[in-house]
């Protein structure tokens, strides 16, 4: 399998650096932040294939910067999946009404992330 850019962001940065390093560990390309103001700032260098972005942050939680990254240009086609400790309907309605693709509950299994971060390069062609 070829290589994902990938970025990862939580506030919580022992959850965001340790899902960085196993991706990074399976041969991905990895960047780590713990704002989504960081993350908006980092697609104007480079977009990712996917972005793994916790749900409950200060300062901009992560629905927000989903509907920003789908605005932003080139953008349009980056999977995102959102990343919660709470599970409930009206957050996964709220998730999905931003524009997430997929929804983890933490505490994330190593085994289902490596299963969709797999799905998505067999879809980006890169299996």
């Amino acid at each position: 399998m070829k290589r994902l850019d990938v970025i990862v962001v939580d506030d919580q940065s022992d959850f965001a650096e340790t899902t960085g390093q196993f991706l990074r560990l399976a041969g991905h390309r990895v960047s780590v932040f713990q704002s989504g103001r960081s993350v908006l700032d980092a697609l104007d260098h480079g977009i990712p294939d996917l972005i793994l972005s916790d749900l409950n942050m200060p300062e901009m939680d992560g629905c927000e910067l989903a509907m920003r990254i789908k605005r932003h240009a080139g953008c349009e086609h980056i999977i995102l999946a959102a990343i919660s400790g709470f599970e409930d309907e009206a957050q996964r309605q709220a998730s999905r009404d931003a524009g997430f693709d997929y929804q983890f509950v933490k505490p994330v299994r190593l085994g289902d992330l490596q299963n969709f971060v797999q799905a998505v390069a067999y879809q980006r062609g890169l299996a």
